[in-house]
């Protein structure tokens, strides 16, 4: 054990890097070449049915060629290959997995244009990452040490949550700051329809000086409503998509307002009052939580400190005794 553990613990790290190394080519190439197996057998078909090509538009397809192969090294093969491999992770995770994935990249604003296969192919990404450095942790040891397994362990797991605790957050960002702008927005949508307007002119007006979470969401219900979608299908897309409740709630007394008939400018006027009341109630309890969380920063950094100040001169006293 201590020799497999000694010296030899360069060459197995090398070596495994290059199997790990060597699996994700040939995963690569195999992913390529699943991709391109259609495009094969439809090019074999073509050549058997279809009449030859003419040689005018050979020679438009010999000067085509250079462009099609043209670029980056990333454009070419990294980017096709990713794109491959997307699709294979996509058809072997359940598909509850990745409707979940896409409602929450929806409510996250598509970040970086990704879908629900690209994500889950960056975990497994961020997986291979994490147990590189668990392996090169524990082999840069002399001998076996558990705690730098369980260390290798946790760093691969870690890596593994990464993408998802960052999606998480960027979810739970933008429904609080819809959740905070929503008095707001209704307070402008009394005021518009007081003033006169619709309540599609409202939302127009909110949209244009909204550079918000909320306000690109109404710019997308308003996009909605031109393409002919109704209105109340649209705000309802926009309670399914966001998934937060004021605005749910918010949206479906609209919807009841309309279906009834009654005054937009009553149940906005009501509703803005309701929400400002709630934002005051929601930072009253963020504010009573504070006691709470701020005893363990008490008890780690300031407690030791004073217990320092207080028995510090004691010390040399209670050595002189003993």
């Amino acid at each position: 054990m201590e020799v497999f553990f000694g010296n030899q613990n360069l060459y197995l790290l090398v070596g495994i890097v290059l199997i790990i190394l060597l699996g994700l080519g040939l995963l690569i190439f195999g992913l390529l070449s699943w991709g391109n197996k259609e495009k094969a057998v439809a090019s074999r078909l073509e050549h058997y049915v279809v009449e030859q090509q003419p040689k005018r538009e050979d020679v438009i397809k010999k000067r085509i060629l250079p462009r099609e192969t043209a670029g980056s090294i990333i454009k070419r093969i990294i980017v096709p290959g990713f794109q491959n491999f997307s699709s294979f992770i996509s058809q072997i995770t359940p598909a509850k997995q990745l409707e979940k994935l896409d409602h929450d990249l929806v409510i996250a604003g598509n970040p970086f244009n990704l879908r629900s296969g690209e994500f889950f192919s960056f975990q497994v990404l961020f997986l291979i990452i994490g147990l590189l450095i668990g392996i090169y942790i524990n082999f840069s040891v002399e001998e076996f040490d558990p705690l730098m397994l369980i260390l290798g362990i946790g760093t691969s797991i870690i890596f593994l949550l990464l993408p998802k605790i960052w999606l998480n957050s960027k979810v739970r960002q933008i429904q609080d700051d819809i959740r905070l702008e929503l008095p707001d927005a209704l307070d402008m949508l009394s005021v518009c329809a007081n003033a006169g307007l619709g309540f599609d002119q409202s939302l127009q007006k909110i949209s244009a000086y909204w550079d918000t979470p909320l306000g690109n969401e109404l710019k997308r219900v308003i996009q909605e409503m031109e393409m002919g979608v109704a209105r109340s299908q649209a705000l309802r897309n926009l309670s399914n998509r966001m998934s937060v409740e004021d605005l749910s709630r918010f949206i479906s007394i609209i919807v009841q307002a309309e279906t009834m008939g009654m005054s937009y400018a009553e149940v906005l006027h009501s509703q803005a009052l309701q929400m400002r009341i709630l934002r005051q109630y929601r930072a009253r309890e963020i504010a009573n939580r504070l006691p709470a969380k701020m005893i363990l920063p008490l008890v780690i950094c300031i407690f030791p400190a004073i217990l320092m100040v207080i028995i510090g001169p004691i010390i040399p006293t209670l050595l002189d005794l003993f």
